[in-house]
């Protein structure tokens, strides 16, 4: 995969917690994690600006990531949410950066993914996120923003995507 300021976000399901217990087989409980996350997935791709009243706009992560951490979201796709997303300066990049390692970004996609509506039809209390940024495409980015390497460098890294 080739990148410069190009950075992948992976947004995974690592557990639920469902309103009123019962007994699922490991089978169930993989297939709901998975339309759970399908339904979140959904909502980040559909909260774009024009498709969501103004209102709601400022609880979505597409919005946390564009307007707060100024981040262009290029891309999502389905499965896992994966959101490719583009650094423009260094200081974007650290603020990104840091949201990451403190949990705070993971925090928010938790709060921002899990709809009333989703709750409702699952009947699920919470659910706990991964959300994962490789070190390796941080520091390509850095070196790339950081002009050591030039400004049209671009660098090769191995596909990471689960």
């Amino acid at each position: 995969m080739e990148i410069s300021r190009i950075m992948p976000i992976v947004v995974k399901v690592e557990g639920v917690t469902f309103q009123t217990e019962k007994s699922r087989d490991p089978m169930q409980q993989e297939e709901e994690n998975r339309l759970i996350m399908f339904e979140m997935t959904k909502h980040f791709m559909e909260t774009h600006a024009a498709q969501i009243p103004v209102e709601n706009y400022s609880r979505s992560l597409y919005w946390y990531l564009q307007d707060r951490l100024e981040v262009k979201v290029l891309a999502a796709n389905e499965g896992s949410l994966r959101i490719t997303v583009e650094c423009s300066t260094l200081q974007i990049l650290e603020c990104l950066w840091e949201d990451y390692c403190s949990g705070h970004l993971n925090a928010v996609a938790e709060e921002r993914l899990l709809t009333d509506d989703i709750k409702r039809r699952f009947d699920v209390e919470s659910v706990k996120l991964e959300t994962t940024i490789l070190e390796e495409y941080y520091l390509a980015c850095k070196l790339c923003l950081s002009g050591i390497s030039g400004e049209s460098t671009i660098y090769t890294l191995r596909p990471w995507f689960a």
